[in-house]
């Protein structure tokens, strides 16, 4: 399979909302960023160094994300990106395209990945060999397949949030499922099923094959849907790792799919757009439980 990368010129600023824009649209062969500023931080930091080339401390304002899809997926994806970035209000400049080269590529990117730790869980691509920490629910990823591998800040507010409520014998709703991680991860911590849904093909398909690779398919109904469309079921719990943008809308209708006394984690949420979230999900009936923050994001914890 031939690989491509798209490649979005952006700031320091705006490089996390660029990056999280290829993330939110499914892009099947991960994420880059290329930033100068990391580096002069490093050095700035650090008193290890005893060389450094002149080249890098050259202030350079420009930032380069890249994202790598197949080359079915390229004129689609770019399509999505823009609109997901005309969404966050975000800055950005030239978008190019490019082939990969190196063949060798999409098994290379592997060893980039570790297991990762979000309190009660913890991630772990699947062609790693992981010894099991007492007492940590472990969910099996491919993190090439689609959004929601763990490395993001908002699936990771989402796992902690979960690690604090018991899922034992609940019925679960994962709107947005991506990849499966939040969904998976709840009938693991013991939920009775999850219903799991997501408007991209490519995530569904992600979603269920993780589903089975991590033998909890016969409790997961996964399906394509646009929200929660599909479905009349009710949530005892319900996870909604989306956009402010999106979750704003669902908030009308969420309460028609959530338990009275049930729980809501939801994440996505860049810092400005924290309170007119929580303002439409307190309008809707909810209480605010909860509000952690990672980097530029905020997660947060409801109850009906």
């Amino acid at each position: 399979m031939k690989w491509y990368e798209i490649t979005i010129n952006t700031t320091s600023e705006g490089s996390e909302l660029v990056a999280d824009a290829f993330f939110s649209v499914g892009l099947t062969g991960g994420v880059k960023i290329l930033d100068k500023n990391d580096i002069l931080d490093i050095i700035k930091n650090s008193k290890s160094w005893d060389y450094i080339d002149e080249e890098l401390l050259q202030e350079d304002p420009i930032v380069k994300v890249s994202g790598f899809v197949s080359k079915e997926e390229v004129d689609n994806k770019i399509d999505e990106i823009k609109e997901a970035l005309d969404a966050y209000n975000v800055q950005y400049g030239e978008i190019t395209v490019s082939e990969v080269d190196d063949t060798d590529w999409y098994d290379n990117w592997k060893r980039y990945y570790k297991p990762i730790d979000a309190d009660k869980f913890v991630i772990v691509p699947k062609w790693m060999n992981y010894t099991k920490d007492d007492g940590k629910i472990v969910i099996y990823m491919d993190p090439g397949m689609a959004f929601g591998t763990g490395e993001h800040e908002s699936t990771r507010l989402c796992l902690k949030l979960m690690s604090k409520i018991d899922f034992t014998g609940k019925n679960v709703i994962d709107v947005g499922t991506g990849s499966g991680i939040l969904g998976i991860g709840a009938i693991k911590a013991g939920a009775k099923t999850c219903y799991m849904c997501d408007i991209d093909s490519i995530a569904v398909k992600a979603a269920k094959e993780n589903a089975l690779l991590n033998k909890v398919g016969d409790k997961a109904e996964i399906e394509l849907a646009d929200l929660l469309t599909k479905t009349a079921k009710k949530g005892d719990i319900v996870l909604a790792n989306l956009t402010a943008n999106i979750l704003n809308i669902l908030a009308k209708d969420l309460p028609r799919y959530t338990e009275k006394g049930g729980i809501l984690i939801c994440s996505g949420i860049i810092h400005p757009r924290k309170e007119e979230v929580i303002a439409a999900y307190t309008a809707a009936g909810f209480s605010l439980v909860e509000d952690i923050a990672m980097g530029e994001w905020d997660g947060l914890m409801f109850r009906f």
